[in-house]
C-alpha cells in the first residue's frame, strides 16, 4: 500500500473533489450544499502517518489541526420552495421507517482548466496542464447541485473567504454568475472539454434523467441570475446552453473526452455509452436540441407490421453525420465510470458488477474486452498512464490495475470498507485524493506512481545490454546451426535463475508489445507488509 498522508476533515460528507491545476488547493462539494476549499500544504507540513498510528495531545489540538486547512466555506445550493414545503409537511409525519427528505447538496465541483480525474494523462501532460502559462486554468470554480443550478465562482475570492455560509446565494461576492434552472432536475456530473476542442472549453453537464448539455461560459457570464422560477426553461434550453442531447434514460455517471476534444463520451446508468461529436455543435443548420423519445409514436401494437416498423426505424435511426452522436448497445449493466487509455484508442468503463469493460475507438456498438475481478462496483477510475489506472470500488479499496495485458498490480489504500466515490490528482501528480461516505478526504503519496514515467529514458539505457543479447540470440536462431539451441537453452536457464522467480512463458507472449518490463516494476512497487519488513535485512 502507498504511504497515507494525514486526511483532510470536512465539515460534512464530501460528494466530490477537484484539485487546483497548479496550486496545492482542493475544493470539495459537501452534502449540505456548501463548497469547502482546503489548503494541502498545512497537512503536508504536519507530517505523514502510517497505519492509523496518529495521536493527539487533546481534543482541542485535533480540532485545531482539522480546521486549519479550511480556506473558505461557500453556500452554493439554494433551499428551494418546493423542498422546504415537502420538508415541513414530512416533518410532522416523520417515522423511523421512512427516508428523510433530500435536502440541497453540491454534487460536483471543478476548477477551470483542471485535468479531470477520468481523463488524466501521463506525467508530462499533467505537468503541462498544471503550468499556468500554458493552460491558464484555475481562475474559476464551477459547481452543480441537486436542485439543477450551475454556478461559477472566482477561485481567488473563494480561497480567501473565511466563512460565507449565507443561504442568500446571490449576495456571495465569490459567485460571478449562476443559472438556477440549468437543468429541470438535479445535475449529477460536470466536465470541461480541453481548450483544443472544436467548440472550445465548454462545460458539459449531465443530470438525473440522462440529459447532456453544453455551456458556453462567455454567454453564461453575460446572463443575469434568474429568479429561480421552476417553470423557466421548460420549453427551450436556457441562455448559455449551446447544445442539448436527451438520448439516455437514466442518470449520467461520468464524462471523458479524447485528446483532441473532438468527441465527448458519457456513461449512463441505463447501460449505454453515448458518444457526442463536438464538431457537430458548430455546424450551421444543426438542431440545438436533440431528444430521443422513449417510445416510438408511430408504433401501433394492434397491427402486425413489425418488419415494416423495423425498416422505418432503421431509416430514421440517428447517424453520426446528421445528429452528432452515436450509442452503444445496452450492456445490461450500469456504466459508472470511464477513462481513455492506449493513446485514446481504448476506453475503459467501470460497471456495477465489478467488471472493467473496454471499448475500441470508433467501434462503440459493443465492448471488445472485459476484465472481471473487482468484488463490487467500480465507481471511479483515475488514469495513471496509457497502460495503468486506479479504480475506486464499493468495497472501499483503491486498486492499481494494468490493462492489455490485464493484471491486478496492488492496492493503493482503503476507506475502511466505505465505498470510494471519487478519485483525483493533485497539482503536479504529487498526491492522489479520494472521498467516500465519511467526512474525510484521503490523501496518498503518489510520487512512486510517477517513477516509471520519469525514468523511461533511464530504463532504456540500462536495458541496452539485455536488448543486444536478445538481438544476438534471435540472429543466431534465424541462421540456425549447431549452437542455436544451446544459446536459447542458456537464455532459458538465466531466466529461470531470477531471484523473484516470477518469470513464466505466458508473460513473454502477453507483454511482447510492452517489453515486459513495466509490469514487473509495477509489481515491485506495490509490496506487501512482509516484503517491506524483510527488504531492509
Amino acid at each position: 500500500m502507498a504511504t497515507p498522508l494525514k486526511p483532510i476533515e470536512c465539515s460534512a460528507q464530501p460528494l466530490c473533489i477537484s484539485f487546483h491545476p497548479h496550486k496545492d488547493i482542493v475544493a470539495a462539494g459537501l452534502v449540505d450544499g456548501t463548497v469547502e476549499v482546503h489548503d494541502l500544504l498545512v497537512k503536508k507540513q504536519s507530517g505523514i502517518h502510517g497505519g492509523g498510528d496518529h495521536h493527539m495531545d487533546s481534543d482541542d489540538n485535533e480540532d485545531e489541526e482539522a480546521d486549519d486547512t479550511i480556506l473558505s466555506t461557500i453556500y452554493v445550493a439554494r433551499q428551494t420552495t418546493a423542498i422546504s414545503a415537502v420538508s415541513r409537511s414530512s416533518a410532522t409525519a416523520a417515522s423511523p421507517s421512512k427516508k428523510a427528505t433530500q435536502g440541497p447538496s453540491c454534487r460536483d465541483v471543478l476548477f477551470s482548466g483542471a485535468t479531470n480525474s477520468s481523463s488524466a494523462g501521463s506525467s508530462a501532460a499533467m505537468k503541462q496542464s498544471a503550468d499556468p502559462t500554458t493552460s491558464g486554468g484555475g481562475e474559476f470554480l464551477y459547481s452543480v447541485c441537486n436542485g439543477g443550478s450551475l454556478r461559477c465562482l472566482d477561485s481567488e475570492l473563494a480561497c480567501s473567504l473565511l466563512d460565507d455560509n449565507s443561504e442568500d446565494v446571490t449576495s456571495s461576492p465569490a459567485i460571478l454568475w449562476s443559472i438556477e434552472n440549468a437543468h429541470n432536475v438535479g445535475i449529477n456530473k460536470l466536465y470541461q472539454l480541453p481548450y483544443n476542442s472544436p467548440c472550445g472549453p465548454v462545460l458539459a453537464t449531465g443530470d438525473d434523467v440522462g440529459t447532456v448539455r453544453l455551456w458556453d461560459t462567455r454567454m453564461c457570464a453575460s446572463q443575469q441570475a434568474s429568479n429561480g422560477n421552476p417553470f423557466d426553461n421548460l420549453m427551450k434550453p436556457p441562455q448559455g446552453c449551446v447544445q442539448q442531447w436527451k438520448i439516455n434514460h437514466d442518470y449520467i455517471t461520468d464524462f471523458t473526452s479524447n485528446h483532441d476534444g473532438t468527441s465527448l463520451l458519457a456513461t449512463c446508468a441505463d447501460g449505454k455509452l453515448s458518444v457526442f461529436d463536438m464538431r457537430y455543435v458548430k455546424q450551421k443548420g444543426g438542431s440545438k436540441s436533440i431528444v430521443l423519445p422513449d417510445v416510438d409514436p408511430n408504433w401501433d401494437p394492434t397491427q402486425n407490421n413489425q418488419p415494416q416498423q423495423q425498416q422505418q426505424q432503421q431509416k430514421k435511426k440517428p447517424t453520426w453525420e446528421t445528429h452528432g452522436y452515436t450509442q452503444s448497445e445496452n450492456q445490461e449493466d450500469e456504466l459508472l465510470s470511464c477513462a481513455f487509455i492506449k493513446k485514446s484508442s481504448k476506453l475503459v468503463c467501470g460497471t456495477q458488477e465489478g467488471i472493467l469493460s473496454l471499448f475500441s475507438k470508433d467501434i462503440w456498438c459493443d465492448v471488445s474486452d472485459r476484465y472481471p475481478g473487482h468484488p463490487q462496483s467500480i465507481d471511479a477510475i483515475l488514469k495513471i498512464d496509457e497502460d495503468t489506472v486506479l479504480t475506486g470500488s464499493s468495497d472501499g479499496l483503491v486498486r492499481a490495475v494494468q490493462l492489455l495485458p490485464n493484471s491486478l498490480l496492488g492496492v493503493l489504500g482503503g476507506h475502511d470498507g466505505f465505498p470510494v466515490e471519487a478519485l483525483g490528482w493533485s497539482a503536479g501528480r504529487k498526491m492522489v485524493g479520494s472521498v467516500s461516505h465519511d467526512e474525510y478526504i484521503r490523501l496518498w503519496d503518489a510520487s512512486f506512481l510517477n517513477e516509471d514515467d520519469n525514468d523511461d529514458d533511464d530504463e532504456d539505457e540500462d536495458d541496452t545490454d539485455n536488448d543486444d543479447a536478445i538481438k544476438m540470440a534471435v540472429g543466431v536462431a534465424k541462421r540456425g546451426g549447431e549452437d542455436s539451441e544451446d544459446d536459447w537453452e542458456d537464455m532459458d536457464e538465466d531466466e529461470d535463475m531470477d531471484e523473484d522467480g516470477s518469470e513464466d512463458d505466458d508473460s513473454d507472449s502477453d507483454d511482447s508489445d510492452e517489453g515486459g518490463k513495466k509490469p514487473k516494476k509495477r509489481e515491485n512497487i506495490f509490496k506487501t507488509s512482509n516484503e517491506e519488513f524483510f527488504s531492509d535485512l
